[in-house]
């Protein structure tokens, strides 16, 4: 894979931080033989959904967070920016704001170049294409399957998404369908009103989303940041492709798209819902194999899904296999950035205006120009800083 183009694919979903040396007081505190010890808090997107969860520990003047911006400030989180100081920086405006966090002026300075903030969870998803002749679903089961005969540690959903290493401290990778998980959300997310929000559904229904998990223990286990946990400043997009590459290259899935059971797995099922799911995956119109009883029908159903995860209301696999092999399907250029339209799309992409605050900040610290108002970006290459408003 290419690192150049993943930079424009890689996104940022659910983020974990923290920041010493705040004093907050959160809506519901935990008491501690009488003393509050901590307390905590949470926000919620227009939609209602909750989107971060928030925590403070008075012990160490620390504030925790954990959420998804985009799921926050966009109202869905199908798409969103790779930018991690940005991400941090407005969530941290907007926790602030709603919970009258007090951050005194000279740490915010700080926290506007990427210091001062432990970054304590990173979820990179990507959007996957999916190869001509093959549905998403497929795709998820094939990469499932794959991982299985990798020996990887697998939890699948046939037809809707697979965890491998779920349990991981360190990193997990899942994969799913996010149309379907937003269709089984119990809040689901309301799209606000653009031109764009049909081709953004459209872009949810027609990629399988992969998304890492990376959580403190990883970093922790990086030699770069073993004593000293990872800034904003330190994950650049360039920084989080090379992890996602390096995420796939670990896992190796190797092999090709195949859906159909063999004989032996076919025979692992006992009769007589194994002639059902053997004429199933022929394509057989399973109605008329049941002579029209739809009560029969829908038990078999029933025991198939719930037992071994067939699902016979869906495409019979012989419909949809081709041979493609794995290693062509995860190939770099197989991977969507997101589409400039949205990108552009202020009702549907989050961005914050990070040399705005910096400008902000130096103003009421009455700073004057020179080195101490210098905006260094730290995503840039090479590192120079450059005053802002030039």
């Amino acid at each position: 894979m290419k690192s150049t183009h993943m930079e424009e694919c890689i996104m940022l979903d659910t983020v974990g931080f923290s920041v010493n040396g705040i004093d907050a007081k959160l809506p519901k505190n935990i008491d501690v033989d009488g003393d509050p010890s901590w307390s905590t808090g949470h926000m919620s997107s227009l939609s209602g959904k909750r989107s971060f969860k928030v925590k403070y520990v008075k012990k160490h003047r620390r504030l925790l967070v954990e959420g998804s911006a985009a799921a926050y400030f966009q109202g869905h989180n199908i798409v969103a920016s790779n930018d991690l100081r940005m991400t941090v920086l407005s969530t941290l405006v907007a926790v602030k704001d709603q919970h009258k966090v007090g951050i005194p002026l000279r740490d915010a300075y700080e926290l506007v170049r990427g210091q001062g903030v432990a970054i304590t969870r990173v979820d990179t998803p990507a959007m996957l294409r999916v190869p001509p002749g093959l549905s998403p679903a497929a795709v998820v089961n094939g990469l499932a399957l794959a991982g299985l005969r990798c020996g990887i540690n697998m939890a699948l959903y046939q037809n809707e998404s697979f965890y491998f290493d779920q349990n991981s401290q360190t990193v997990a990778l899942k994969g799913y369908l996010k149309d379907v998980e937003m269709e089984r959300q119990r809040k689901k997310a309301k799209l606000p009103e653009s031109e764009n929000a049909a081709a953004l559904l459209e872009l949810a229904g027609s990629t399988v989303r992969l998304e890492p998990v990376y959580r403190q223990k990883y970093f922790k286990a990086q030699l770069q940041f073993e004593d000293m946990p990872p800034t904003p400043a330190d994950l650049s997009p360039k920084l989080l492709a090379n992890m996602f590459e390096e995420l796939l290259e670990k896992y190796d899935l190797r092999g090709s798209l195949r859906a159909s059971l063999n004989t032996d797995e076919l025979f692992a099922i006992p009769r007589p819902y194994r002639a059902t799911v053997a004429l199933w995956q022929r394509g057989h119109d399973m109605l008329s194999y049941f002579d029209g009883d739809r009560r029969a029908l829908a038990y078999h159903w029933g025991m198939l899904k719930k037992h071994y995860s067939i699902d016979i209301r869906q495409m019979p696999p012989g419909q949809i296999e081709v041979s493609v092999q794995i290693g062509e399907i995860l190939r770099a250029e197989n991977f969507v950035p997101v589409p400039d339209a949205i990108r552009r799309d202020p009702h549907l992409f989050h961005t914050f205006d990070v040399q705005g605050e910096w400008r902000n900040i130096c103003d009421r610290l009455n700073l004057p120009g020179g080195i101490s108002r210098a905006y260094v970006d730290p995503y840039e290459e090479p590192y120079l800083p450059h005053e802002v408003g030039d």
